[in-house]
């Protein structure tokens, strides 16, 4: 008798690749499934998104220790990548993606901290510091905390144990993407008590998270002493396949350096602070510019890779490499370096949103603007990692990569906050560079030129950012279950979800573009 699970695979196979011979009847799938779940008027959109957002904090609360329904047996502070176990085994904590996961925490409780919800909380953000401290003192492949080479490590098991089998370490957006989300947290903290910043009592109530002391032993302090040593020095990328020099890593380790002086001269470091000022320089000038590719006119994530370069680490890494508040005061140019609004972003987006859209058979079916026979280039599709992709959720295979939930959610928050810096700027200026963008945008724009708030030009490009947006958290909403569950990706093909089931950083990225998405309706 044959094994039932290989007959099965050997099914699905078989229509995979009919599917894909056959290109009507692909089209034909897609197109049934997109009318079972039409969207219907505006208000079904905003309804569904009330609700996913709900639902997305509480899948994404269940990824996280203390309290979450799927980390019994995680230590306190731990976020799980995702619960699955097997095919694929996500149940570790990822550097990275805990971070990131907690800074979104962190933003809940400073935009309410005296709500139920915040109360909550707090115990999780700080067991989360704790067991970094834990992690970086831990040793493990990439090295050790004494010369601080371990703090490269990019996930440890669940208990805070090293994970030691064979991986691409080392990784060098994990110490800066840690310090931004702590030093968040006491900026948060701060805001309730005040006493922090202007008292020793405060600063020495947080000593084991920032101390002036060197060699450097408090967590803040050490993660921004590896970034200064070692963002010159190549690691691998934020998917874990390519050693290099990369957008996103930089992106974060300016951020990460531009705050830490902020913090170190409020916690009476000077020297640290102007130490740490100076690489941010350093990076700012001579690594930077250097991703911007003239002939192919958009960021590469990778430099000297044989790849294309398009990549959605790009648009991560203008998200979590600038604060928020650039969008609204853009007024420190240092600190909003290729910001989501910059031309150089959007000229990006422009181009990864074309590549995707014809490279995935479920994305295929040309979106048209109401009363116009022209394809509209920025309508929603499912965003994947990069063109060369082949990691399909369980395995690598030229070819078979998809969209993910994180990348697609994050091109609407891209927009969002394009509209919020449009918003309170109350010009638009449109360059060389970023002309093909907003001429995609708004056909009316042709040629580069500035408009003021009162132009239809300006009024329209605010209308179709929320509108192009909205077309993106869209395809969230057609590829998600009826429970609201979001894994790693959805296929290809099908649309059906793939690869980690409830995936934390897919919850993360939905709720931070949701954030993003209130401010232009403020």
């Amino acid at each position: 008798m044959f094994p039932l699970i290989p007959f099965v695979v050997v099914a699905y196979l078989a229509l995979y690749a009919f599917a894909i011979s056959i290109p009507s009847q692909s089209v034909l799938r897609t197109t049934l499934h997109r009318e079972k779940t039409s969207l219907g008027p505006q208000s079904s959109l905003d309804s569904w998104i009330e609700q996913q957002e709900k639902i997305s904090l509480e899948k994404l609360l269940a990824n996280v220790a203390p309290g979450g329904s799927n980390t019994r047996d995680a230590a306190p502070g731990t976020v799980i990548a995702s619960p699955s176990k097997q095919h694929p085994n996500y149940y570790y904590q990822w550097v990275r993606d805990a971070a990131i996961t907690m800074n979104t925490l962190v933003i809940l409780y400073s935009s309410h901290p005296s709500s139920y919800l915040s109360s909550k909380l707090m115990p999780i953000i700080e067991s989360y510091a704790t067991i970094s401290t834990k992690i970086q003192h831990t040793p493990n492949p990439s090295g050790l905390f004494d010369d601080l080479s371990g703090l490269g490590e990019p996930k440890f098991n669940v208990d805070g144990s090293a994970y030691t089998e064979n991986w691409g370490r080392p990784q060098r957006d994990g110490p800066a993407l840690r310090a931004l989300t702590l030093m968040a947290y006491l900026r948060a903290f701060n805001q309730t008590h005040p006493v922090l910043w202007t008292s020793l009592g405060g600063i020495d109530r947080f000593a084991d998270l920032y101390s002036a002391n060197l060699p450097a032993n408090s967590t803040i302090k050490a993660d921004l002493e590896y970034v200064s040593r070692f963002w010159q020095e190549p690691g691998f990328d934020l998917w874990e396949e390519v050693d290099g020099l990369h957008f996103f890593t930089a992106m974060v380790q300016l951020r990460a350096l531009r705050e830490g002086s902020t913090l170190a001269a409020a916690f009476g470091d000077p020297g640290a602070a102007k130490f740490y000022r100076e690489q941010a320089d350093s990076l700012e000038k001579t690594l930077l510019p250097r991703f911007w590719n003239v002939e192919k006119d958009h960021l590469v994530e990778t430099l000297n890779s044989p790849r294309s370069g398009l990549d959605c680490g790009v648009m991560l890494g203008a998200l979590h490499g600038t604060p928020s508040s650039c969008s609204i005061s853009p007024s420190d140019s240092s600190t909003c370096n290729y910001a989501p609004y910059t031309d150089e972003i959007l000229a990006s987006l422009l181009a990864m949103i074309k590549d995707q859209r014809y490279r995935f058979p479920i994305n295929t079916i040309p979106p048209f603007r109401e009363g116009d026979a022209d394809v509209d280039e920025l309508a929603g599709v499912g965003i994947g990692r990069y063109p060369e992709d082949g990691y399909n959720g369980y395995e690598t295979i030229p070819g078979t990569g998809n969209p993910w939930f994180l990348c697609t959610s994050s091109v609407s928050e891209i927009l969002y906050r394009t509209h919020a810096y449009l918003t309170h700027s109350k010009s638009l200026r449109v360059t060389s560079r970023g002309l093909p963008f907003w001429r995609a945008l708004v056909p009316a724009i042709l040629s580069p030129a500035t408009f003021d708030e009162n132009s239809s030009e300006f009024k329209e490009a605010l209308r179709r950012l929320k509108e192009v947006g909205d077309g993106f958290l869209a395809v969230v909403r057609r590829h998600a279950d009826g429970e609201g569950s979001l894994s790693e990706q959805f296929d290809r093909v099908t649309g059906f979800m793939r690869g980690a089931e409830n995936l934390t950083w897919s919850f993360g990225a939905f709720l931070e573009a949701v954030r993003a998405r209130e401010a232009t309706t403020s």
